[in-house]
């Protein structure tokens, strides 16, 4: 892959993981920044955040460390920014009329956008746990973007008076994600269709009132 010459340097070096965008020069190849990132998050999930160097994906992308720390000033910038674009790929809210319709839709389609990124997830788990700039790219990211449409599934769900009042639509937001990452790590496998089926009839079916 042809780099691009014209890149000029970060304006502030080692704040946020955005690549900064030069006044001057040959406009930058947006391939590259393509490249570079995939690179990483495929990295991260082969070998780890640990092991994890600029040369290895540097390599990995096809191009010069010098046109990769014109880009990102260090490793967990770089990580940080990967994730963010990564989160982008949200499966879209989806609006069936009913809480068991929009969560088994919703639901089904992040098992089937997540099983690419599974392996990159886990690779960093550890490291947001412990990582104050990677734990905020993963808030402000992935988890964060997750479960903001959960949230609104959940809200509109609750005015549509599908759930008692007073229900913890903060709570029933995270459970799905919670559920989902402690069967991977308990079953040593991705969730399917059916374990959705399951967190949806047990959490997310509202129970059918009789005549009163």
């Amino acid at each position: 892959m042809a780099e691009d010459a014209g890149a000029l340097p970060l304006a502030e070096p080692g704040r946020g993981g955005s690549p900064a965008r030069g006044r001057r020069g040959r406009p930058r190849d947006p391939s590259v920044d393509t490249a570079i990132r995939a690179a990483t998050m495929d990295l991260l999930g082969e070998i780890g955040y640990a092991q994890l160097t600029m040369d290895q994906v540097a390599a990995r992308a096809k191009v010069s460390k010098a046109s990769l720390y014109l880009r990102w000033p260090n490793k967990v910038a770089l990580v940080a920014d990967a994730l963010q674009h990564r989160a982008r790929a949200v499966p879209q809210i989806p609006d069936t009329g009913s809480l068991p319709g929009d969560m088994r839709a919703f639901l089904g389609a992040l098992l089937r956008s997540r099983n690419a990124a599974s392996r990159t997830l886990s690779a960093v788990s550890g490291e947001i746990a412990s990582n104050p700039e990677l734990r905020k790219a993963w808030h402000r990211g992935l988890a964060g973007m997750l479960t903001g449409c959960l949230r609104t599934i959940v809200a509109r769900a609750a005015e549509r008076g599908e759930l008692p009042a007073g229900s913890d639509v903060e709570l029933l937001s995270q459970l799905p994600l919670s559920l989902l990452q402690n069967w991977r790590l308990q079953h040593q496998q991705d969730p399917d269709d059916g374990v959705v089926e399951r967190i949806v009839a047990q959490f997310y079916t509202p129970a059918q009132q009789g005549p009163r």
